[in-house]
């Protein structure tokens, strides 16, 4: 099983040590992820508990989704073009297309996206200047705005919450499926 790096390093530039200390919480937050769904079958990853609940496998999609927009749309402040609109827009928003995200696949398709988009949020970090992850941005608080390092602790919050939520569901789902094998 993947463990959790519990050091989160530091570059000697103290002045980047906020975006190292962000980098470590993203990576925590996605090894903790793929402990809750370490061993987990492919029935599992799509078991619904009722019409229009989310699945493992819909929040994981949502947890790739949301990588990819915070890297496109906040760090590299580029607008979605149609084909990313299309890749990402059911994971992000879910709701009504929560029957399209359960899709049957098996656990190591959902490993290999979220390693990837991992990876490229991460890479993506190294390429910000101070002024870019500190500047002011429009949006969220309309009083305050926002900055890039707020942004990217709240994708990190948000893979949080929904690690909540699978491990909800694999509870559930080990109560009313298996004690009933």
């Amino acid at each position: 099983m993947i463990e959790r790096k519990t050091y989160i390093p530091f570059r000697e530039n103290k002045a980047l040590h906020s975006i190292d200390y962000l980098k470590g919480i993203i990576e925590d937050a996605s090894v903790t992820t793929l402990q809750r769904i370490h061993n987990i079958s492919t029935e599992e990853l799509h078991w619904q508990y009722a019409d229009n609940w989310n699945t493992i496998g819909a929040l994981l999609s949502h947890i790739i989704s949301c990588r990819r927009f915070f890297r496109i749309y906040f760090i590299e402040g580029k607008e979605l073009n149609e084909a990313e609109k299309t890749l990402i827009m059911p994971g992000l928003e879910m709701g009504k297309h929560i029957p399209d995200l359960i899709t049957g696949a098996p656990v190591e398709v959902y490993l290999k996206e979220l390693a990837t988009t991992k990876a490229e949020v991460l890479k993506s970090l190294d390429t910000l200047s101070m002024d870019q992850f500190h500047e002011k941005r429009e949006g969220y608080n309309p009083k305050t705005g926002h900055n890039l390092a707020w942004t990217i602790y709240h994708l990190a919050e948000d893979e949080v919450h929904h690690r909540g939520q699978i491990s909800l569901i694999r509870k559930l789902y080990k109560n009313i499926v298996q004690d009933k094998q």
